[in-house]
């Protein structure tokens, strides 16, 4: 990622304490939610943010970008079945980034496909470098 920092984690997330330790599992908000993993790539023209939101249908997912801050939200539900013994229960994932203002808000876009969302951010042509040339005279 560049200098610029254009896309930082929030450090008010619902899964971080006050004492700066991070949790996993976050249970405040009347569910319970789970950190996904992240990874974000940088290119010449965007930067791609990855996270792994397996059990989530497309309908599960919400993105909401307000005041520079990208929030990913997205319910996993399990069906109505009673299981004989399950290590899953349901969940769901949040994650919040700051967003600077080189990211062209109006383009981003994302999808999901096997329980990755893959979230494209472009940069605005301000933030993309640009060969000046120079002239003699």
């Amino acid at each position: 990622m560049s200098e610029k920092n254009e896309l930082q984690e929030v450090k008010t997330s619902p899964v971080e304490r006050k004492d700066g330790v991070r949790m996993d599992v976050e249970k405040t908000r009347g569910e319970t939610y789970v950190t996904p993993k992240v990874d974000i790539y940088e290119t010449e023209n965007e930067l791609v943010l990855v996270a792994d939101v397996p059990g989530v249908a497309k309908d599960g997912v919400d993105l909401k970008l307000e005041d520079n801050v990208l929030e990913v939200t997205a319910h996993r539900v399990l069906d109505d079945a009673t299981p004989a013994y399950a290590e899953c229960r349901p969940a769901s994932y949040y994650r919040a980034f700051n967003v600077s203002d080189d990211i062209d808000s109006a383009n981003i876009n994302a999808s999901l496909q096997d329980g990755v969302l893959t979230v494209s951010l472009p940069k605005s042509p301000r933030a993309k470098p640009r060969k000046i040339d120079v002239k003699v005279g």
